[in-house]
This record gives structure tokens, sequence and C-alpha cells, in this order.
């Protein structure tokens, strides 16, 4: 599958993810993650759109919701795992440099 695609529909659903969570919590960390998120997905929709975007946004949000009711426990365990495999997304896939660069910062610091 292409990369870019992949890229697309996971931030879009990290997106999802973390709008749900905030929805919840109303932290701020969870809003900035979110709209960190979101400009990760506007990131790859310059290279490509999919009629998955939203449908996965949408899931992902109400899973978002979901979980922030169920803790702080379950939530650090689902972001740290969702993290995680973004990161081994990016670091198999793109050379680490520019705009992924700064992604892959971005990743990191989402980590609770």
């Amino acid at each position: 599958m292409d990369k870019y695609l992949l890229g697309l529909l996971g931030e879009a659903g990290a997106a999802g993810l973390a709008r749900g969570i905030y929805l919840v919590k109303k932290e701020d960390r969870f809003l900035f993650a979110y709209r960190n998120e979101k400009s990760h997905w506007d990131y790859f929709k310059q290279f490509r759109r999919s009629i998955l975007e939203k449908p996965i946004y949408y899931l992902l949000l109400i899973f978002g919701i979901l979980v922030g009711l169920m803790g702080h426990r379950v939530i650090k365990m689902v972001v740290n795992k969702v993290e995680s495999q973004a990161l081994d997304f990016y670091y198999k896939n793109f050379k680490i440099e520019g705009r992924i660069a700064e992604i892959v910062e971005d990743e990191k610091h989402h980590f609770l």
C-alpha cells in the first residue's frame, strides 16, 4: 500500500482519537495533540486523498470518546501504543528530514 495513503489515513485516525479524548477530558494537551495531528493530516492531503479519511476520523473520534471515559490509565495505554506505531511507520517508510522530521518530533511529544 502507498505510504502516503497510510500516512493520510493514520493521521486522520490520530486526529479523531485526540479529538474524542479531548471532548471527554477537556485537557489542553489533548486539544494541542488534536491540532498537531490535524496539521499532519493536512500535510498528507497534499500527496493523496481518500474517501476513507472521514469515516476513519469519525470512527476513531467515537473510539476516543470511549477511551476517554475509561480513565487515565487506558488513555495512556492507547495513546502510547498509537504513537509508538506512528513512529515505527515514519522510521520505516520515510527519510527523516524536513516536514517529516517535524512530524516525528511532534509524535514524540504526544506520549503520556
